[in-house]
C-alpha cells in the first residue's frame, strides 16, 4: 500500500494555469489523533493544514509559513504552521465545554479574522495579509490571494473526517487541489487563458471525495485523468513531515522569562511544573526553583 505524504506542483496548457496536489497519510492522521477533537473539528484541522502545506511549500528561502484565525466563537483559535523543511504542525483551540456542531467557520469563530504569514528571517521582509472569516477555510483562502497577490485561485479540499470510521479503511485521510491562474502579458492570449482557466475549473469541479482520497489511485493517476485535455505537466514531488519544533530547552527559556510569582502559581503541591505542548501533546516536567 503507497503512504503518501506528499505535494506535487504542477502545470496545465503551457503554464496558463499552475497548481499542487496534496495528498497525506500518515502526516494528517498522526498530527489529528493526538487531538481528542470532534469529527467536525477534525476536518477543520485536516483542511487548515493541507491548505497550510500547499502554501509554505512555496517558500524558496528558510522560514516558517503559519495560517492563524481568531475569533469569538466556540473556536477561539485556528492554528497550523510548517518550516521551510517540511516540517508541520497545528492545533486547534476551543472553549470549555465545546459542543458546536457546525462545519461552517463563520458560525465556530464567531467574529475574528484568518492571518497568513510568511517569515524567512534575514533572507526577506516577513509578510503577513489578513482577510475575514469566510464560511470555509478554502474560501478564505482563496479570497487571500485575490487581495494580497490579485491572482484567482480554487482550492478544492477534501478529508474523511465525516465519514464513518469503518468506511475509511481504504482511503487517505486528506488532501486538496490548487489551481491558480497566471497573468497573461501578451493581450491576444487573454481569451485562450480564460478558457483554460474555466475549463480547468470545471474539471476539478467533477472530482469526487471517494475518488481524491482512493488509496487505488496515485496523485498522478488523478490529475492526469482530471485534466486529460489540458497537457499535465507535473514536477518533483516534495515531502512533508509530521515534526514539532518544541524542546525541552525551548520550555525551559520560556519558564526562565518568568517571574516567581507566575511560577509558583503554576507548579504543583511537589513545586512541580508539568508543561504539554498544544501541538505534539508532549508533557514535560520541570522543578519550580525555591
Amino acid at each position: 500500500m503507497t503512504i503518501n505524504n506528499h505535494i506535487i506542483p504542477f502545470q496545465l496548457s503551457n503554464n496558463e494555469v499552475r497548481g499542487m496536489i496534496v495528498r497525506f497519510d500518515t502526516v494528517l492522521y498522526n498530527i489529528i489523533k493526538r487531538h481528542n477533537y470532534a469529527n467536525n473539528i477534525e476536518s477543520l484541522l485536516a483542511d487548515t493544514l493541507t491548505i497550510t502545506a500547499c502554501l509554505g511549500s512555496r517558500m524558496k528561502h528558510d522560514g516558517v509559513f503559519t495560517i492563524q484565525g481568531k475569533g469569538s466563537g466556540d473556536v477561539h483559535t485556528l492554528f497550523a504552521d510548517i518550516t521551510s523543511d517540511g516540517c508541520l504542525r497545528g492545533y486547534v483551540g476551543l472553549k470549555e465545554n465545546f459542543k458546536n456542531e457546525n462545519v461552517n467557520l463563520v458560525k465556530l469563530m464567531g467574529s475574528g479574522h484568518i492571518s497568513f504569514t510568511l517569515d524567512q528571517g534575514k533572507y526577506s521582509k516577513r509578510y503577513q495579509g489578513i482577510v475575514q472569516l469566510e464560511e470555509e477555510i478554502s474560501k478564505a483562502t482563496e479570497l487571500y490571494f485575490s487581495n494580497s497577490e490579485q491572482l484567482e485561485t480554487k482550492f478544492s479540499t477534501f478529508n474523511y473526517y465525516d465519514i464513518d470510521e469503518a468506511d475509511r479503511a481504504d482511503l487517505f485521510p486528506g488532501g486538496l487541489i490548487m489551481l491558480q491562474k497566471m497573468p497573461i502579458k501578451n493581450k491576444f492570449l487573454e481569451e485562450t487563458n480564460k478558457e483554460v482557466w474555466e475549463l480547468s475549473r470545471s474539471f476539478l469541479s467533477t472530482l469526487k471525495k471517494e475518488e481524491f482520497l482512493s488509496r487505488k489511485l496515485s496523485s498522478k493517476d488523478i490529475l492526469f485523468r482530471l485534466f486529460s485535455e489540458l497537457k499535465v505537466i507535473t514536477y518533483n514531488e516534495i515531502e512533508i513531515k509530521d515534526k514539532c519544533r518544541c524542546s525541552q530547552d525551548r520550555v525551559q527559556f520560556a519558564l526562565n522569562n518568568l517571574g516567581k510569582k507566575e511560577l509558583s502559581e503554576i507548579a504543583d503541591e511537589n513545586g512541580d511544573i508539568k508543561v504539554t505542548c498544544e501541538f505534539c501533546k508532549t508533557e514535560r516536567l520541570f522543578s519550580h526553583p525555591n
